[in-house]
């Protein structure tokens, strides 16, 4: 292992948080390439990006005119927001993945708790919104076992999709410093 290679390094340092999301893994006996990599990618952002809007929150306007404007949005929001909560429901009733657990989850990976070995490959799939069915798949491998608690490093990704992840992770990591975090992505 060099100075760089963190690779069977414990996941730390990076921005995190941790969340009760519903979690899959799923062992690959050979590396995912080629086009099934890049439909990955491409879901990976659309979930992000889905995330992110339903994340959104909304800075006070300044005027009265815009404040009046702003309260209605927020009511249309509100009721859009409960829509995409049921329909999240009922996929959640349908799904057969299985009850949210426990994650800490970084750019850079996964905590979870799990029986996987050291060194095992797969692919993670994480709900991270209770407001988008689709999960977040990427490959993984197990890089450090601690007890029940599994480190799962994601394998590289591109440029989009990591800043797009990075953005995510570091949006909900300041919630949890800041204590304001709002009701679990999961339901």
């Amino acid at each position: 292992m060099t100075a760089h290679d963190h690779s069977a390094a414990p996941l730390i340092g990076a921005p995190s948080y941790e969340a009760a999301l519903k979690l899959a893994w799923t062992p690959l006996s050979a590396a995912v390439g080629g086009l099934r990599r890049e439909r990955y990618n491409d879901d990976n952002l659309r979930v992000l990006a889905a995330v992110a809007v339903l994340d959104e929150t909304r800075a006070p306007a300044a005027s009265d005119e815009a404040s009046a404007l702003d309260a209605e949005i927020g009511r249309l929001n509100q009721k859009l927001n409960l829509v995409i909560d049921l329909l999240g429901f009922l996929v959640a009733q349908q799904s057969s993945v299985e009850a949210p657990s426990r994650v800490r989850l970084s750019w850079q990976g996964a905590v979870f708790i799990g029986q996987q070995p050291l060194g095992e490959s797969g692919l993670l799939s994480l709900h991270l919104h209770r407001g988008v069915p689709q999960p977040f798949v990427w490959p993984a491998r197990i890089s450090h076992v601690d007890g029940e608690d599994r480190h799962a490093r994601f394998e590289p990704f591109g440029d989009a999709l990591q800043t797009a992840l990075e953005r995510h992770v570091f949006l909900h990591h300041r919630r949890e410093v800041a204590g304001t975090r709002r009701s679990p992505g999961v339901g």
